[in-house]
């Protein structure tokens, strides 16, 4: 996603938009506040997983 090509390749394959309604049917921060509202990955905040050794730590971990 280096260009606005890029950028509205990637609009019409999450949405299904076709390239023709992306550029005249829908307006454009309509779109922008869909982006910026999308679920998104962060890597870091999530927590950092555990081995487990033994059931004993996997009846911990389902924490029963």
């Amino acid at each position: 996603m280096n260009s606005p090509w890029g950028i509205n390749y990637s609009i019409i394959k999450e949405t299904g938009y076709t390239w023709r309604y992306l550029l005249w049917g829908i307006s454009w921060i309509n779109v922008r506040m869909m982006l910026a509202d999308a679920p998104a990955y962060r890597p870091g905040k999530a927590e950092k997983g555990k081995d487990l050794e033994d059931e004993d730590d996997f009846k911990e971990f389902l924490k029963l």
